[in-house]
């Protein structure tokens, strides 16, 4: 139960993860679009399950978690992302009552359903430190990705790569810390002279105006899912600075697409690359010395063949997470039945 049709990170990794169940008709999935009709669809689809496994944050949850209870049904969370924490982050001024209704609603799932997959390793470590009283409820398995749709796009655009372009998802949210690295290339162009172009995609949150200020950034508020990979296909170095990031899907997509790879060690994604080394990550998200450093540094030696060597494909090849989660889940059944 969840979001399969947006083209946000937590909707993509939902797509994946319903392509990758394929045709097994002992899987339902919410489709219906009306609040009445998704109603209803919760109490036949339910009646009808084993275990309920919601995979989007919605209100919509709640109705269904009662709906399981009276059923007796089992229910797990995917957790794409920590809605209080991140809230915090993204906000300068946080409006109290909001953010209690958020603590409340992630509290409520967390006391109620019978397990919690985080999309990372990184995630599930940092949950159990953060809600300790849910510790053992924490498990995680990382999100999937469709390495071969990725590849035969990037093959599609394999025109010339602009050795002078840097590219970042995320827009102006404060969490994903794009101002940052536009002072960082900033510092580069005006020191160095390299005349780096950025590119950032993404919505405006709070930073938008002051990332655009700057005459080298190109900025795209949304845009379609394929022309982000067209983009990844011709930008020379992708570069996630989050201070808080679950997974981080674009960083796959990115380095599948042929980028340099310059991530933040708070992104979820990390632990999925074997290969990955100090040179490749960012330890403060708001150093911009840092980050002009490390860009530098990958302008000269390139990574991106070195880590897709590393990618952990066991676990997050789109089949294989989707076949790792219903054997975590089945397994669930089975302790709980035993």
């Amino acid at each position: 139960m969840g979001d399969f049709i947006l083209d946000t990170g937590p909707g993509i990794a939902n797509k994946m993860l319903r392509k990758g169940l394929g045709e097994n008709k002992n899987f339902l999935f919410s489709d219906a679009k009306s609040k009445l009709t998704r109603v209803l669809e919760i109490i036949y689809k339910t009646i009808y399950s084993d275990c309920v496994c919601f995979c989007s944050s919605s209100k919509a949850n709640i109705i269904a978690i009662k709906v399981a209870k009276l059923f007796k049904k089992k229910t797990v969370y995917i957790m794409h992302g920590y809605l209080s924490h991140e809230y915090k982050i993204n906000n300068t001024e946080v409006d109290e009552e909001e953010l209690k209704e958020i603590k409340e609603y992630e509290q409520y799932i967390f006391q109620n359903v019978t397990k919690v997959f985080c999309v990372s390793k990184k995630l599930m470590q940092y949950m159990k430190t953060a809600e300790p009283q849910f510790a053992e409820k924490f498990d995680y398995n990382f999100n999937g990705v469709d390495f071969q749709k990725i590849e035969d796009i990037a093959r599609m655009y394999n025109r010339k790569r602009n050795q002078k372009q840097i590219l970042s998802i995320g827009g102006g949210m404060r969490r994903k810390n794009n101002l940052t690295v536009c002072k960082a290339i900033d510092k580069l162009n005006k020191e160095k002279n390299l005349n780096l172009k950025f590119v950032v995609v993404g919505l405006p949150y709070s930073d938008k105006d002051k990332i655009e200020s700057y005459d080298f950034v190109t900025y795209y508020e949304s845009l379609p899912y394929e022309k982000v990979l067209e983009l990844m296909s011709e930008s020379a170095i992708y570069v996630q600075n989050s201070s808080f990031e679950t997974f981080g899907l674009s960083v796959l997509e990115s380095l599948i697409s042929g980028c340099d790879l310059l991530i933040s060690n708070n992104v979820g994604a990390v632990d999925t690359i074997t290969t990955i080394t100090k040179d490749d990550l960012i330890f403060n998200t708001y150093e911009e010395q840092e980050i002009a450093d490390k860009i530098e540094h990958l302008l000269k030696s390139h990574n991106a063949e070195r880590l897709k060597q590393g990618i952990n494909k066991e676990e997050i090849l789109y089949t294989n997470s989707a076949k790792n989660l219903v054997n975590k889940i089945e397994e669930l059944f089975y302790k709980n039945n035993h």
